[in-house]
């Protein structure tokens, strides 16, 4: 197997097999990040603002908090304020007071929203397949276990935070 020039920049003999597997996993990222954003740019998205989109057209009440929408979300609370108003510029969202709870503001998709939601998911998700495709099942079983293990590890470090050393 041949390596490219890139990725031999990325390792050096001297790197442990763990930071060799870390910068893999960040330039699949990289790669995959940048297709999918192709494929959302041409709906005029981006990756989080059609992730905000999906988490409500696929929520039960299809309306959601912005703390709702920020737990399942790896941004901050002022990025998301930031991709729902251009969402809401869009003419995607809106936002609205709770009825019960005024201090709450629920966001919920506009009829556009709601037509872009439903004609996005289904193409989106195919493309998705299309990434993946090159695992087997036993494979992605694998890769799914292995993710987890490394959150799990991850979420336990950052636990830990006043125990890093300077």
């Amino acid at each position: 197997m041949q390596v490219s020039v890139k990725e031999k920049a990325l390792t050096s003999n001297d790197d442990p097999l763990e930071i060799i597997a870390w910068k893999s996993v960040a330039e699949t990222y990289k790669a995959v990040y940048s297709y999918i954003m192709s494929d959302l740019r041409q709906y005029g998205l981006t990756p989080p603002q059609y992730t905000v989109l999906r988490l409500i057209g696929v929520s039960r009440s299809k309306r959601l908090t912005m703390s709702e929408i920020g737990k399942e979300m790896t941004v901050t609370f002022a990025n998301i304020t930031t991709i729902v108003d251009n969402l809401e510029k869009l003419k995607y969202v809106r936002r609205q007071r709770d009825l019960e709870d005024r201090r709450l503001v629920k966001v919920q998709l506009t009829n556009s929203g709601s037509k872009l939601f439903k004609k996005i998911f289904k193409s989106h998700r195919l493309e998705i397949a299309k990434l993946m495709k090159v695992l087997d099942e036993n494979e992605l079983q694998s890769l799914i276990e292995h993710t987890k293990s490394i959150k799990k590890n991850t979420s336990l470090l950052a636990s830990r935070g006043s125990d890093k050393k300077p």
